[in-house]
């Protein structure tokens, strides 16, 4: 688990509005270079901008993006693992749609690892174990988390 950039991808989505946000769908475009700022997705989908290498590997005749292959290679986590679901997962949209709440679920793995019941919260048998409201206090304690990195 790459620590660090998971980190970095739970201070920058909390800036993510919630009109932009869209745990279904990575990003509105597949193909094009660029990260587009008026477009629609999910963590993944906008966080690749946070990769100083810019390496989005491709795939196919249209050379579409391979998103899950890219959150591999930069959280270290496999896709579709327990982890990677707990924090990525599409299953998210019907539950928590938001960005707050990613923020938090990457939040709480870096902290205390994988609830033991992620599933059941996933799916919404399950209360979750964050509230999905932010204050200004979780925020800069976040931000201020990412400047210790950063350092």
């Amino acid at each position: 688990m790459n620590r660090d950039n998971l980190l970095k991808m739970a201070v920058h989505i909390m800036s993510v509005p919630q009109s932009k946000f869209d745990m279904s769908r990575y990003r509105r475009n597949y193909v094009d270079d660029y990260h587009e700022c008026e477009s629609v997705g999910c963590v993944i989908g906008h966080c690749t901008i946070l990769d100083k290498e810019n390496d989005l590997p491709r795939g196919g005749i249209s050379g579409v993006a391979l998103f899950g292959v890219w959150s591999e290679r930069f959280t270290g986590l496999k896709a579709l693992s327990p982890e990677w679901n707990w924090c990525f997962s599409m299953k998210w949209k019907r539950v928590d749609n938001t960005p707050i709440g990613a923020s938090k679920r990457i939040m709480i793995l870096l902290m205390y690892g994988l609830p033991k019941d992620w599933k059941e919260q996933m799916l919404g048998i399950s209360p979750l174990s964050y509230d999905n409201s932010v204050s200004a206090t979780q925020m800069n304690s976040n931000k201020l988390l990412l400047n210790q990195y950063n350092k």
